[in-house]
């Protein structure tokens, strides 16, 4: 079992020793394996990482395994490796790898999950003041309650910094996430909801009732359909 002095060193055997002239022409990749996360699967999702990032093309380095710490930020810490050895993406089993908060790996480099195979493209301006930024330290609860109370009016998908202290406040237990995702709750209350960025607004079709009576009409229209029927 790897202990945890040992969690975040480079995973030699993925590392490539002296690479040949055309792969060091390959972009670099590393992967990033939350044993917090992915559990018993660690080792499994650390062998797809490496072979997703190999049928992409990249040069892959190692798997960056974080230590299991309380005070340790495992995304950062994937990011700063990443940063240091100058890798083009950082590759995940999964959105969960990364907290569900693609935005802020895309401030350092290109994101490339495994399930789904979804590239999230590195964003060249993130167009965000510095107070929205994701913070560069673990916070505290304290502080995860007053960036609640100053980012009270933005929404934590589009502020990287409201988002971490959301998480921080899940975590510890002194917030309990809404069930249901805000389009949700403005559709349970009649209200529009305003789409974010460019993402296209709720298609408003018709509702289930009438799908049924259409596909009822299409069973009975079917001869086939009614031969078939005793």
């Amino acid at each position: 079992m790897m202990t945890n002095g040992r969690a975040g060193q480079p995973n030699t055997a993925d590392l490539r020793i002296r690479p040949g002239r055309d792969e060091t022409r390959k972009p670099k990749a590393v992967g990033l394996v939350r044993t917090d996360v992915s559990g018993l699967a660690a080792p499994r999702h650390a062998n797809e990482i490496r072979r997703h990032a190999e049928q992409l093309g990249y040069r892959y380095l190692y798997t960056v395994r974080p230590p299991e710490h309380p005070d340790t930020d495992p995304i950062g810490y994937g990011l700063t490796i990443a940063s240091g050895v100058h890798a083009a993406a950082l590759i995940v089993y999964d959105l969960a790898s990364v907290d569900n908060t693609p935005a802020r790996v895309c401030e350092t480099c290109d994101l490339e999950t495994v399930c789904p195979p979804v590239t999230w493209a590195r964003a060249m301006s993130s167009g965000l003041a510095p107070e929205h930024t994701h913070p560069d330290h673990p916070l505290t609860v304290a502080e995860a309650h007053r960036i609640m109370q100053q980012h009270i009016t933005c929404r934590a998908i589009t502020c990287p910094m409201k988002a971490a202290a959301f998480r921080c406040l899940v975590r510890v237990g002194a917030l309990v996430p809404p069930a249901m995702s805000p389009r949700e709750r403005a559709a349970a209350h009649g209200l529009p909801f305003e789409p974010i960025g460019n993402q296209p607004p709720a298609w408003r079709g018709p509702d289930l009732a009438t799908l049924l009576d259409v596909l009822d009409a299409l069973i009975d229209a079917d001869p086939h359909t009614r031969a078939a029927q005793p």
